[in-house]
């Protein structure tokens, strides 16, 4: 999955009079009418459901697999926020701006955000509650796509949808999932071996020596059991840290 930040583009700029626009800028703006065009033809045939029946996650994977089949780079993205809400809404309808009134945004490859997973990420991580998808309009420029109301969100509009995780495609998408549900598992099973490998050394150093003597065949057994479960959660984190570096 890959971190990413905002930087806002000029993309507002006009140029000047009586100049030609240049090639790039139409194929920018091309994309970015052909990325709203399958947002909204996508929402109108597909019902989203919060009872993960069909939730954001299916729809951002449908939508990736959409915009790549007409040519356009796309990725997943997640992150902890309950879409754009009244940023993009009006009267329950989808508020359209132009391809010339919205900022795009930058991703972050490889991530350095998340290219060391521990703990106090994994906190934030478990707070991920939405995902989504970033089309790369033009080179290293990106416009979000809210696959579950079918529209566009510029960076300057919702700054969230350029926050989180991004990965370049579903498999690698769903790996993580699965990967970072068997991470949690191992490290709390690793954690919780180690405090109790903790606990009898600490007996053990404050035993008297026929104690000693009695403790030390249980304490190797315990080390061994240490070693096999921090050798197992040390291959899973090495695989996902790989995931979350690159996406």
């Amino acid at each position: 999955m890959t971190a990413y930040s905002t930087f806002a583009l000029g993309s507002n700029e006009s140029p000047a009079l009586n100049s030609p626009i240049p090639q790039g800028r139409i194929q920018t703006d091309k994309n970015i009418r052909l990325c709203e065009q399958i947002a909204t033809e996508y929402s109108s045939s597909h019902t989203y459901s919060k009872d993960d029946v069909y939730d954001c996650d299916n729809m951002a994977q449908d939508v990736w697999n959409m915009l790549k089949a007409k040519g356009i780079n796309a990725r997943i993205s997640v992150g902890n926020f309950e879409s754009a809400g009244g940023s993009r809404i009006a009267n329950a309808k989808t508020v359209h701006k132009s391809p010339d009134s919205g900022n795009l945004g930058e991703i972050e490859v490889p991530s350095r955000t998340y290219s060391n997973m521990n703990v106090s990420k994994s906190s934030t991580i478990d707070g991920f509650n939405h995902a989504w998808v970033l089309a790369e309009v033009s080179p290293g420029s990106w416009l979000a796509i809210e696959c579950t109301a079918g529209y566009i969100v510029y960076s300057d509009e919702n700054e969230k949808y350029y926050q989180g995780l991004t990965f370049s495609n579903p498999k690698n998408y769903r790996s993580f999932i699965s990967l970072y549900r068997d991470w949690k598992i191992k490290a709390l099973d690793y954690e919780k071996e180690r405090l109790y490998y903790n606990e009898l050394i600490a007996l053990y150093n404050n035993a008297s020596y026929s104690e000693q003597i009695a403790m030390k065949s249980g304490i190797e057994v315990a080390q061994r059991t240490l070693q096999e479960k921090e050798k197992t959660f040390l291959k899973t984190d090495s695989e996902l840290n790989a995931l979350l570096r690159y996406g």
